[in-house]
């Protein structure tokens, strides 16, 4: 997902991050080469780089930085900051998921044009909008997506389920229309496999036929007391457009009770 960041962990605001070409190695740009993309729904492309130095590692839910040297007349510049989708367990690859609308920036036409084993500079990683395992043991973990804000969760639950932790993630996600759950068919083919994972889609516009167990509506307080036991032994992550995380942090707060220290947010304020 493209986006320009501003994450709130305990009211707490992540340093502002200066980037320059001149960065070293360790913290500093690498050349990762593109191994392949893949369509994920309409408009939204997953690709998959391979570092040509050394492995990058993060944490579920961080953030990499792209740039393109000889990218001219983008209002925005030649960078952009995306969310990892794809786990720490998934081999030598990072992946990065987001909109591609052939009515779209530079930057974006830019990076669906580049071919297999073209080469990207990347940054990071960065956030920490993250999984974290003393947070997430002997807890409800509520994953509360957007849009294409579902992104940094796909690599958290990934991960999350690959481990013997003893937590319970309940995952709402929503969209306009049901056909634009990214990953859907993956996380449910996870849910059935592991029962720690629970998933409520929810459809604010038109659900689409042959798309069951979707719920039709906004997030609201009742859709999730109804779904989610033990809320006063909830952490929740919210993770999608700025008016969209707003309004439920906001219901999450006032309408559930729950404390700003058991919520984390991310906004994706750019697509």
């Amino acid at each position: 997902m493209e986006k320009t960041y501003l994450t709130i962990a305990k009211i707490i605001f992540e340093p502002v991050i200066m980037v320059n070409d001149s960065m070293a190695d360790g913290t500093g740009w690498k050349r990762f080469a593109l191994k392949t993309k893949k369509t994920e729904v309409d408009t939204v492309k997953s690709f998959y780089f391979e570092s040509k130095e050394s492995p990058m590692y993060f944490v579920p839910g961080q953030h990499v930085i792209m740039r393109f040297h000889d990218l001219e007349g983008d209002q925005r510049g030649k960078m952009r900051h995306f969310s990892i989708s794809t786990s720490p367990l998934e081999g030598k690859y990072i992946g990065i998921t987001t909109t591609v609308d052939p009515n779209g920036s530079p930057f974006k036409k830019k990076l669906d044009s580049i071919k297999v084993d073209e080469d990207v500079d990347i940054l990071g990683p960065v956030g920490n909008f993250t999984f974290e395992s003393k947070i997430w043991n002997d807890r409800n973990i509520v994953l509360i997506a957007g849009g294409i804000g579902i992104t940094p969760f796909r690599s958290m639950i990934r991960y999350a389920l690959s481990t013997s932790g003893n937590f319970r993630i309940h995952l709402f996600y929503s969209s306009k229309s049901g056909k634009e759950f990214i990953f859907r068919d993956e996380i449910d083919k996870m849910a059935a496999t592991d029962k720690r994972l629970r998933i409520f889609y929810t459809s604010t516009g038109e659900t689409a036929s042959g798309t069951p167990n979707t719920h039709s509506g906004r997030i609201d307080a009742d859709f999730i007391t109804t779904n989610v036991e033990d809320l006063v032994n909830s952490f929740f992550y919210i993770c999608g457009p700025p008016r969209i995380v707003e309004e439920i942090a906001g219901t999450v707060r006032s309408g559930l009770g729950v404390e700003k220290d058991r919520i984390k947010i991310e906004q994706f304020l750019g697509y």
